[in-house]
């Protein structure tokens, strides 16, 4: 059974390269061999009838018989050669002169004949395309009127026996089979309409997820740009800060230096003296050497996970920063956390305190020059470092000019800036934020009130330090 089912889907199997011609000729395939079938079983039946009551033959003439399934397997031969189109356009001929044919000898209103013409039309529609619906409808309407009046008239004279004789077994199985073979055209075509139209759905989820997943490579992709454009500003920025600051840098230079040099100058005097002059040089000298290390840290590329103090790394800040400070008249506070060890990156945590006390100093400088003196405490900036079971808390905290609030849920941005006069580029606080999440699998946080001041908050977990200690 399932060779013999093999065996016919290959008569039938549409090869059109098109899905659209595909289902067409698919679908003429299945109208073909029914046709085929029907003008078999309908001479059969006919004479089978005409035999057992002993009447005479009135279906089609042996020789139109030949002549019509020899047509119908011509088309089908043109079909499977790739002439689809022409074999559906002879074929609807065919079935319209068929039914033509039938008008003009048994009349215009025989059953049969108005079947046919109605299977031309729908074959028209699924075979060709919807304009020749109308096309085949105009046809129809111009035979059925001319052979209506020429019957009327008394022109032709179609044999109308079937007028006054009940349906018999032919006519009503001929009715019946086309009947059927319209339903089986308009089931396949609709078939083939719903499997096109699940088949489109398909393709549609599909470019769907494909677009979805494109727009999450462009924007992860996006991001990674983001990410080394912000880097190579990162780079840039630290420069520009130390830039800004260059005067204090060399100010603190100088100072030492100065030092060193009076009092090693000073040869003479008692040994009391010689020895407070050298502990004089000796101690500039540390600050000297302090300060070179806070900048090269901050000046550093080089990436190095190891143990630190927090405290020795806020402090190398605060030396850096000292000299801004002043001349700004901001107090920096410093609340030490008892000698707390983090583990990682000390160059990065030590940018990080850098950009948060650099934006606490420059939150406190007022946007233009003041005339009103200013008091010693009255502008300040506090770092505090906490240890708690699982957390190691740094806060950064100023009474400057404060962010609004309308622009708290962007502060974190890169390239977003609420300084003015072209005092920041937007780097800073995005490159803290990267560094204690990426580096160190933390939190940094912001509260703030315009006119009271910020407080930034950054939390590093404890066991994720110890954990990469240990590893």
């Amino acid at each position: 059974m399932k060779r013999i089912s093999a065996f016919l889907y290959q008569l039938i199997e549409p090869r059109s390269q098109t899905d659209d011609l595909r289902r067409r000729e698919f679908v003429f395939n299945i109208i073909l061999s029914a046709l085929i079938v029907l003008l078999i079983f309908a001479n059969i039946v006919t004479v089978s009838e005409s035999i057992l009551l002993g009447s005479t033959y009135r279906g089609l003439s042996p020789l139109i018989t030949i002549i019509v399934l020899s047509l119908f397997l011509f088309f089908f031969y043109l079909s499977r050669r790739g002439y689809f189109y022409l074999a559906s356009y002879f074929l609807i001929g065919i079935i319209f002169s068929l039914a033509a044919y039938m008008s003009l000898k048994w009349g215009v209103d025989l059953v049969a004949s108005l079947l046919f013409y109605a299977l031309a039309i729908v074959m028209a529609g699924i075979l060709l395309n919807k304009r020749h619906i109308f096309i085949t409808s105009f046809a129809v309407g111009c035979m059925l009127v001319t052979v209506g009046y020429f019957q009327a008239t008394n022109k032709i004279s179609p044999n109308r026996y079937w007028t006054s004789e009940m349906w018999g077994i032919a006519e009503t199985s001929v009715a019946v089979i086309i009947f059927m073979v319209i339903a089986t055209i308009t089931w396949l075509y609709n078939r083939e309409i719903e499997k096109s139209i699940l088949k489109l759905r398909k393709s549609e989820v599909e470019l769907k997820e494909e677009r979805d997943s494109l727009e999450i490579k462009v924007e992860q992709r996006t991001k990674e740009l983001k990410e080394v454009q912000a880097e190579k500003m990162t780079q840039l920025y630290r420069f520009a800060e130390f830039g800004r600051i260059s005067s204090g840098l060399f100010h603190d230079l100088i100072n030492p230096l100065n030092a060193v040099s009076l009092n090693l100058g000073k040869t003479g005097g008692t040994p009391e003296e010689t020895k407070q002059y050298v502990g004089n040089a000796v101690r500039a000298a540390k600050k000297l050497e302090d300060l070179v290390v806070a900048v090269r840290k901050q000046l550093a590329r080089e990436e190095t996970k190891t143990l630190f103090l927090a405290d020795e790394e806020i402090g190398h800040v605060i030396e850096v920063l000292s000299h801004k400070a002043q001349q700004a008249k901001v107090e920096l506070k410093f609340i030490p956390g008892s000698d707390i060890k983090m583990f990682g990156d000390a160059i990065k945590f030590n940018q990080v305190v850098l950009n948060l006390v650099a934006n606490g100093i420059d939150a406190c400088m007022p946007p233009t020059a003041e005339l009103v003196p200013i008091s010693p405490g009255d502008r300040w900036v506090e770092i505090s470092v906490i240890e708690e079971p699982e957390t190691i808390i740094m806060l950064v905290e100023d009474n400057g000019v404060g962010i609004p609030e309308q622009h708290m849920d962007k502060i974190f941005e890169p390239f977003f800036t609420t300084k003015i006069n072209g005092q920041g580029i937007g780097i800073g606080l995005s490159m803290a934020k990267r560094i204690v999440e990426k580096d160190f699998g933390g939190l940094l946080s912001a509260k703030s009130e315009a006119g009271r001041g910020s407080s930034f908050k950054v939390s590093l977990p404890v066991r994720k330090q110890a954990t990469e200690y240990a590893a």
